[in-house]
């Protein structure tokens, strides 16, 4: 029966590759970056997590394990099909199709547990676990950058070559001798949705980690130990004796990282680099709750009724994930929404596990050989990336640029971290404030884009989260920074807004720099809320030039510059070129919203915004002399 394991990991691994293009592709291109309604989208999403009930209702009719079959087949040949794609359209309905493939497979999968002896549901869960904790070393080892963003023969030979091992896995497990039929308590299978919503949203995000640590090797850390907890799943009781132990120290772990961004510090948001440790004994015992869940045996259980469980855990999963992100949209609070997938999974376990059935001989030995494979996987990009040498100071002035990059994602729906980087060289700043950062969004695939753009650039990255520890703006920078603050300001619009001052040391004396991205409510100034997050920034920056500094914000400001309160402490570095439309042109938006405005310390020069669709704004650039 190990093959469904296998089967069930590959099959695992294609399902969370394709929700890593499914969901960004869902924000970028169906919803484009938020004109479309949170309602819309979600419903949008929903259909394809439906398609699996149609499925249960044929399994009355078609074995469960001959649909499983041909739905492994239409994705594995889909999923190589979706690597010719290039953006647009066909990334967003494919994907989306392939996603709506991999949940019936999955389901399918999981209803054969109770009539076909080929596979048995505790191999199936192994398989899940094991799935996401390739998963987690294959993100981990490509940066977070997923090989549909990716190109070269290497990446398609490794997409080729999972698909055709995940047809192969699949074949294996139909031609297998049938033993008897061991099905668990359909109820076992609503653990699926909450599982994978807390290790994406989490415990098993390299991305995650490397944010709260500062470091790459939080996220190497992270992918060994998801593959270490594989041996848990399959031998939960040997590690706790019920659910109560598991379930109450992931409790603990979320109750510690929803406080943790509160903890006083030189920048709002930012959590203690401690709280990474969070995720290692969250991962574990996520992969415990999953053991004992599938531990008691039901010996009536059919294959239509299991089936149904799946597909309402698989359907828990995307309503879990918009339920925490439409939040930021809809205004309101998400920290819930963790807990309740808690809550969910705790639903799903029995009051009373049964036995192991696993033998230790073949657990622990290939537990710890897969997790020193893997920590030899995602050490060695550490050591064999290139190194990028830093652009050194320009003589002629303070060069000084801002983007709003759009959580990495360009126009056409493709995630554009090196576009962007190279965008962003050639315009040769010395200072870089960045806006719509993401550090580990679920909902955009789990990327970390500000590491990718310090390390493509060769710089250093400063950050400031606005709404939550993983979504903000960012400074880089090679100049000697002498102190970071960061400034919450009045919640108006979507999402929360900040102000990160650096104080740069430039030419022997102080600069002060303030990379902001404002959301006021309406984008304009009509609401009082939207007046009073513009008053506060103002405030900042008049403070930091009453301590003797010149000063420079730049950002999204969302606002035109005839509504912007100029003249008295800060001026317009582009006044001279306007208009200066700040939007790309497949935007079709003659809007004027990103800013770079200075105090009257500086003479501004060499204005730069190049029409380039790595995202929905240009990036902008000024020359500032003394």
């Amino acid at each position: 029966m190990r093959q469904g394991r296998l089967a069930t990991l590959l099959g695992t691994v294609l399902l969370l590759d394709v929700l890593r293009v499914f969901l960004p592709s869902l924000i970028t291109l169906f919803g484009q970056a938020g004109s479309t309604g949170p309602e819309v989208m979600g419903a949008y999403a929903l259909a394809w997590f439906l398609l699996p009930f149609p499925a249960v209702l044929l399994t009355r009719r078609v074995p469960p394990a001959t649909l499983a079959l041909v739905t492994a087949g239409l994705l594995a040949i889909g999923r190589i099909a979706l690597q010719a794609t290039e953006g647009g359209d066909p990334q967003l309905y494919l994907s989306s199709a392939l996603v709506g493939l991999g949940v019936v497979w999955l389901t399918c999968v999981v209803a054969a547990t109770a009539t076909d002896g080929r596979t048995n549901a505790h191999e199936v869960m192994i398989g899940v676990v094991a799935g996401t904790a390739a998963s987690t070393v294959a993100h981990t080892a490509l940066g977070t950058v997923d090989p549909l963003w990716r190109e070269g023969v290497l990446v398609w030979t490794g997409v080729v070559v999972v698909c055709a091992a995940f047809l192969a896995a699949s074949l294996w497990t139909l031609r297998a001798e049938a033993g008897e039929p061991a099905p668990v308590g359909p109820r076992a299978w609503l653990s699926l949705g909450p599982l994978l919503f807390l290790t994406g949203l989490y415990t098993a995000n390299p991305a995650v980690a490397r944010t709260l640590a500062e470091t790459p090797y939080a996220s190497v850390v992270t992918a060994v130990v998801a593959v270490l907890s594989v041996a848990v799943t399959a031998r939960p009781r040997a590690f706790v004796p019920g659910p109560l132990v598991p379930l109450t120290l992931m409790l603990v772990v979320l109750t510690a990282l929803s406080l943790a961004s509160s903890l006083d510090g030189d920048v709002p948001g930012v959590p203690p680099t401690w709280t990474w440790a969070l995720l290692v004994p969250g991962q574990l015992a996520l992969a415990a709750c999953a053991g004992l869940a599938v531990s008691r045996p039901a010996p009536g259980a059919t294959a239509a009724r299991t089936g149904a469980l799946a597909a309402s855990g698989l359907l828990l999963f995307v309503v879990l994930v918009f339920a925490f992100y439409a939040a930021y949209d809809l205004h309101i609070p998400n920290t819930y929404v963790p807990f309740l997938a808690l809550l969910l999974l705790a639903a799903a376990l029995p009051l009373r596990p049964g036995t192991d059935t696993t033998p230790p001989a073949r657990t622990m030995p290939g537990a710890v050989g897969a997790a020193a494979l893997a920590l030899a996987v995602t050490l060695a990009p550490l050591f064999v990336r290139a190194e990028t040498t830093p652009a050194e100071p320009g003589s002629d002035g303070l060069r000084v640029a801002a983007y709003n990059v759009r959580m990495g994602f360009g126009m056409d729906g493709r995630l554009s971290t090196a576009e962007q980087g190279e965008t962003l060289r050639a315009l040769d700043a010395d200072v870089i404030a960045l806006g719509e950062v993401d550090r580990g969004w679920l909902l955009n695939g789990g990327h970390d884009h500000l590491s990718a753009l310090a390390e493509h650039l060769g710089m250093t990255a400063y950050w400031g989260p606005a709404d939550g520890p993983f979504w903000g703006d960012a400074l880089l920078t090679n100049l000697p920074v002498t102190e970071v603050r960061g400034h919450t300001l009045p919640a108006s619009g979507p999402t929360g807004a900040q102000a990160l001052e650096a104080t740069l040391t430039w030419r022997g004396a102080d600069v002060t720099v303030i990379a902001t991205h404002l959301q006021p409510e309406g984008y304009d100034l009509a609401d009082p809320s939207s007046r009073a997050q513009l008053a506060a920034l103002m405030e900042i920056a008049e403070t930091a030039h009453g301590r003797g500094t010149p000063v420079v914000v730049a950002g999204d400001l969302n606002l035109e510059p005839e509504d912007l309160p100029l003249g008295e402490t800060l001026h317009d570095a582009f006044a001279d070129a306007r208009p200066f439309p700040t939007m790309v042109a497949a935007a079709r938006s003659e809007q004027q919203i990103d800013h770079i405005l200075v105090t009257d310390d500086w003479r501004p020069s060499d204005p730069a915004a190049p029409d380039v669709p790595h995202s929905d704004h240009r990036p902008i650039a000024i020359t500032l002399h003394p």
